[in-house]
C-alpha cells in the first residue's frame, strides 16, 4: 500500500483543492497510520491515570479561515484539544499525512462517543503562512466538518515571522530545504508532533510518529474528559 504524500500538491484551482481533499479523506486511513507506527499496546482504562503537565500553551496572534485575527489562547482552552502542526504541501509520508489520518479517525470514533462529542477539539496551525493562506484553510475546513463530529479548526499565521516564536516555544523545530542555489524548495523539514491540551491550556502529552495514533489519542482524551466534566468544545467569541 502506498500512502498519499502530499495533502494540496499539483492543486490549481479551489475546486481541484477540494477534490484533492476528498480523495486524502478517502485514501489516508488508519493503514497508513499503521504503516509508520508500531501496533497499540494495551492500554489502561481511561480516568485510570494522570497525565501530567508538561507546559501551558503560549499565546500568538494568528488568522483563522476567515483572516481574521485569532488569539491561539482561545482555540485552545475550555475543551480537551488535540494541536497539531502541518503545511500543506508536506510531502513526507511518516508527517503530515499521518497526523491527517489520525485526526480523521480520531473525530469520527469520537463523534458517537458522548464523552467526547461536546468536549474534543481539533486544532491544526500551519507551518507555511505563504501558502497555506486563510482562503486555503476554508476549503480544508470544509472538507472535514459534519454533523455531530467534533470541530476540526485550522489557523494560520500572517508571515512565517508571525509564527515562529509560538514553534520555539513549542518545541517544533523546523528546517528549510534549499536547493543548489540556496532557494528554498517548499519543504519544511519538522519532527511530527501532536499536542493534547487540557481545557486549561496546559500541554499534558505529546506524540511522535511512534506513539500517535488514534487509539492512544482518543484514551487520553477521554482521560482528560473525565477529569474536566465541564469541558465544552462549543465556540468562543474571538
Amino acid at each position: 500500500m502506498t500512502c498519499p504524500r502530499n495533502i494540496t500538491k499539483g492543486v490549481r484551482a479551489p475546486f481541484v483543492l477540494a477534490a484533492a481533499l476528498v480523495w486524502l479523506s478517502a485514501a489516508t486511513n488508519s493503514r497508513c497510520a499503521e504503516a509508520v507506527a508500531p501496533a497499540v499496546a494495551n492500554l489502561p482504562a481511561a480516568g485510570s491515570y494522570v497525565l501530567q503537565r508538561i507546559q501551558r500553551v503560549p499565546d500568538a496572534q494568528l488568522l483563522d479561515a476567515d483572516g481574521k485575527p485569532a488569539a491561539l489562547s482561545s482555540y485552545v482552552s475550555g475543551a480537551v484539544t488535540a494541536l497539531g502542526f502541518f503545511y500543506g504541501h508536506c510531502e513526507d509520508a511518516a508527517g503530515c499525512p499521518v497526523a491527517w489520518s489520525t485526526f480523521e479517525a480520531a473525530r469520527k470514533a469520537a463523534a458517537s462517543d458522548p464523552l467526547l462529542e461536546g468536549r474534543l477539539r481539533l486544532l491544526f496551525v500551519s507551518l507555511d503562512p505563504a501558502r497555506d493562506t486563510p482562503a486555503v484553510l476554508r476549503l480544508l475546513g470544509a472538507a472535514e466538518q459534519d454533523g455531530r463530529a467534533p470541530p476540526w479548526l485550522f489557523l494560520t499565521g500572517a508571515s512565517e515571522q508571525d509564527i515562529t516564536p509560538l514553534l520555539h516555544a513549542m518545541g517544533q523545530d523546523t528546517g528549510y530545504e534549499v536547493d543548489r542555489a540556496g532557494r528554498r524548495t517548499g519543504v519544511i523539514n519538522h519532527m511530527l508532533k501532536v499536542f493534547l491540551i487540557d481545557p486549561q491550556g496546559w500541554v499534558r502529552e505529546i506524540y511522535s510518529t511512534a506513539f500517535l495514533t488514534p487509539e492512544n489519542l482518543l484514551n487520553d482524551a477521554r482521560t482528560l474528559a473525565l477529569a474536566f466534566p465541564g469541558a465544552r468544545n462549543m465556540p468562543k467569541e474571538r
